[in-house]
């Protein structure tokens, strides 16, 4: 097997498919196209708001590089246990970078991140990938959602239903990838072994390694249709 591959049964023995969410049940690089576009027209007619902009840029590189920023910062804020949620304490040190409103921040992810985007992430959804959690969670695999974004309503939007979904965000995690506190949680919360849970996600360096540190087995998917097609014949 590949790197991207690492798997010590076949995919219909794990009692357990926990799929990230974005990049991996959609494509990433046709969304991120058509939010481009969305994006452009949107402030080619709205000029004036163009730092929304550039606040939705610095949120993503933050949250990107969070865990190091994290360790290298000797603000307080960054901690969890004083009171803050997750989204809570980035919303806060983005505005502090940008020297703007927490709510601004907020509102412009909230809008271009969480909600802009549904019909996008409709239009771009994997279909065979969904097709295999649909078969598997007939099949009596628990299918669990792990993903670093609020999750809900992207996943009505692909029109798929899970057993589980667990966000950095919610209460209980307040980390992102490729810290494993999410598949520690779920292992807990359903009874598994991590012998038990097969991770599929989209990045090795988030997704497939978070899953080392829990030691769990990985798949790691091409950007492509066309490599998605011949690993998914692999799987079956």
């Amino acid at each position: 097997m590949n790197g991207n591959k690492v798997m010590n049964r076949k995919l219909n023995e794990y009692k357990a498919l926990v799929f990230d969410l974005d990049g991996t049940l959609y494509y990433q690089r046709q969304l991120r196209l058509k939010m481009a576009w969305m994006l452009g027209g949107y402030y080619l007619c709205h000029f004036w708001r163009i730092k929304e902009l550039l606040v939705i840029k610095r949120f993503r590189e933050i949250r990107e590089h969070w865990d190091e920023l994290s360790e290298v910062s000797d603000n307080t804020a960054h901690d969890p246990g004083e009171g803050k949620s997750l989204e809570e304490i980035q919303y806060a040190y983005v505005a502090g970078v940008m020297n703007c409103s927490p709510q601004m921040v907020r509102n412009t992810v909230e809008t271009w991140m969480y909600e802009k985007p549904l019909k996008a992430v409709h239009d771009t959804r994997d279909e065979e990938l969904l097709e295999i959690i649909r078969a598997g969670r007939a099949a009596g695999q628990k299918i669990i959602i792990w993903s670093d974004y609020p999750i809900e309503d992207k996943l009505r939007s692909l029109g798929i239903e899970a057993d589980g979904m667990y966000a950095a965000t919610d209460e209980r995690i307040g980390v992102l990838k490729p810290d494993p506190r999410g598949l520690e949680l779920i292992m807990d919360d359903y009874g598994l072994g991590a012998d038990e849970i097969l991770v599929i996600g989209d990045r090795m360096e988030k997704d497939a390694e978070a899953a080392v540190r829990a030691g769990c087995d990985r798949v790691v998917l091409p950007k492509d249709k066309k490599g998605r097609g011949i690993l998914y014949k692999s799987l079956l």
